[in-house]
């Protein structure tokens, strides 16, 4: 098959990969944004941007399906024996086709960009999750704080003869009438 007939689908998959590598991109930034608002105490931002980036999360996956079609058809077009090849092998195939075009080369640079910016996403990602659990700990470790001192005591004081004496009245850190 010709090269020229080639390059539309090469383009469109080049096109759609950058697109990919772009919503990996404001992925992460949404990432940074709820580290910034927990960092800040700002906890009404979270549920935004959680809901911001889970839109994000499902643009990426309908780009992977995607690429995945516009792979398939590139694949059919090329006449591979193999019914899924790797990525790696589609690049080789297209310079062996067509050495002096440079289709396989934007492939590979468009995925390597798509590499790069996952993986940095994924980072991110693990620097907020840690984040988040950190939190949560710490929230769980305050509230049973604060309701272990709202808990009835046995209201006796210990004399410094070591004699206990029935104590006072409850005084609790929470006032729980509200």
């Amino acid at each position: 098959m010709s090269f020229k007939r080639l390059t539309p689908a090469v383009d469109k998959l080049v096109e759609t990969l950058s697109e990919k590598a772009d919503a990996f991109e404001k992925l992460e930034s949404l990432f940074e944004q709820q580290l910034g608002a927990l960092r800040n105490g700002e906890t009404d931002a979270l549920g935004p941007l959680a809901t911001e980036a889970q839109d994000c999360t499902d643009t990426i996956d309908d780009l992977r399906q995607t690429y995945q079609r516009q792979a398939r058809l590139l694949i059919r077009m090329l006449e591979l024996e193999e019914d899924d090849p790797s990525f790696e092998t589609l690049i080789e195939v297209l310079e062996q086709r067509a050495p002096s075009a440079e289709a396989s080369t934007r492939l590979a640079e468009a995925r390597a960009a798509v590499l790069e910016r996952a993986e940095s996403a994924q980072r991110t990602n693990d620097t907020l999750q840690f984040a988040l659990e950190y939190a949560a700990g710490l929230n769980h470790e305050l509230l049973a704080a604060v309701q272990q001192a709202a808990v009835d005591t046995d209201r006796r004081t210990y004399t410094a003869d070591g004699e206990a004496e029935s104590g006072g009245g409850e005084h609790s850190l929470v006032n729980t009438t509200g």
